[in-house]
């Protein structure tokens, strides 16, 4: 009986390592197709969101750069108005040199302030294409993930 015992454990761990190869192959392709898209699924939603993530910072930001650039506007208009203001001034008093210093002033502001308004309408032209580009890439995955959620 002895003898016998080493190869009946063999045979047993044959039998044993048999049966789990056959369970493992029992896996359907149609499950490991629905896994698979199941997982792209995942993907793409998870592609999505982070879209919607970035599209509302962009709006944010845009927001912010709206207020900034209004106000830039009234500093610009409110310069230009001292500007002129001092200008007309100058014209009456020719050799005023304090006046003359104030008007030089005030077109530097005027200056600097129109510098910022273009600045901050190219920035808000580019958030804007940002949003724009952000939602249409949202609408391409809502309707990927639309696609794959049919064929599931």
């Amino acid at each position: 009986m002895k003898n016998n015992t080493p190869g009946l454990l063999l045979m047993l761990a044959l039998l044993l390592a048999t049966a789990t190869v056959t369970q493992a192959q029992s896996v359907s392709a149609d499950s490991i197709k629905i896994l698979k898209l199941h997982k792209e699924i995942l993907k793409q939603t998870t592609e999505l969101n982070k879209q919607k993530l970035n599209l509302a910072e962009y709006q944010n930001k845009l927001v912010k750069l709206q207020n900034d650039l209004e106000k830039a506007n009234r500093d610009a208009a409110k310069s230009a108005a001292e500007s002129k203001d001092y200008s007309q001034k100058m014209a009456k008093n020719p050799g005023d040199q304090k006046l003359a210093r104030r008007a030089k002033k005030a077109a530097k502001s005027a200056a600097s302030s129109n510098n910022k308004s273009e600045k901050l309408t190219t920035s808000l032209a580019g958030m804007q294409r940002n949003i724009s580009k952000t939602g249409d890439k949202i609408a391409g995955l809502e309707k990927k993930i639309a696609a794959l959620r049919s064929k599931g």
